[in-house]
């Protein structure tokens, strides 16, 4: 990605994290602006009652490994098709209903799946598919992905606050060069290494440690439309603000962020940020 507008988005950025520190005296954080990484998206179709699901977690948490998690950014929807994502009810039983409403919407959203283990991987639809889940291994499909370029920096600010657990989210969208047509902002929490029941393979573990799991969709599940239009040199900074449930360990609990194209069946994702809510 071209690199000349770098200094002027690192001094924007600056000036509009000031929405969030005006009023104190505190030290305005800045994010370190990696402007030519390229991440990838791969959104993973799960359920606690898929025996072959944590297989696939497995491939994802290796692929991270070679790529690094902060570029092979990773949710897991739990909302396979039919009981695969009911808790058990019976020993050992699930701690956790991991199904929300907006999970079975976004699944739905980025297309009918074929079966699991599945995943979208920058919600493309490769030459044979006719939907963005694809089958395994997905490490050829993300491989290509890596080698994509779409001129568009994406950064974020979390200000959290462990006494009320208010969390207030700032997305910059920086783009490189002119983007035509409809873009959308999709903003949505995760929450890493929860450990309860997951069937795997034959066995159903009680200490399973479940990554990545979607807990909420903080925008429109389909995409915050961004009315802005994304001009080389631009700034577009969005704000989202939630309180954390109770339930939620903030310690491990991640905002991730992505810009996409709008169409259907295009949705297609050009860039996306994660961070966690407690560094």
């Amino acid at each position: 990605m071209k690199r000349n507008i770098k200094h002027f988005m690192l001094a924007a950025i600056g000036i509009a994290a000031l929405g969030f520190s005006a009023c104190k005296e505190s030290p305005i954080t800045i994010p370190d602006l990696k402007t030519g990484n390229r991440r990838v998206l791969v959104e993973e179709l799960t359920g606690v009652r898929c025996q072959n699901c944590p297989d696939g977690t497995r491939e994802l948490i290796s692929l991270q490994k070679q790529y690094g998690s902060e570029n092979l950014v990773v949710v897991s929807i739990h909302a396979a098709q039919g009981s695969l994502s009911q808790p058990y009810t019976d020993a050992p039983a699930s701690a956790i209903d991991f199904r929300i409403q907006e999970a079975f919407e976004l699944s739905d959203y980025i297309g009918v799946p074929d079966g699991v283990p599945t995943a979208a991987v920058n919600r493309i639809i490769p030459s044979g598919y006719t939907t963005p889940y694809l089958s395994r291994p997905w490490s050829g499909v993300i491989a290509g992905e890596f080698d994509k370029d779409y001129g568009l920096g994406l950064f974020l600010i979390n200000e959290y606050k462990p006494e009320t657990r208010e969390l207030k989210i700032q997305v910059n969208i920086a783009p490189e060069e002119a983007l035509s047509g409809e873009h959308r902002l999709t903003v949505l929490m995760t929450q890493d290494s929860i450990v309860d029941v997951q069937l795997d393979g034959s066995t159903r573990k009680a200490a399973y440690i479940h990554r990545h799991v979607m807990r909420d969709v903080v925008s429109q599940v389909s995409g915050d439309v961004i009315s802005e239009p994304l001009s080389a040199g631009a700034l577009i900074s969005k704000f989202y603000t939630l309180t954390l449930p109770a339930s939620w360990d903030a310690g491990h609990c991640s905002v991730v962020a992505f810009v996409h194209h709008g169409g259907n069946p295009d949705k297609e994702v050009l860039q996306v940020a994660e961070k966690h809510v407690v560094e």
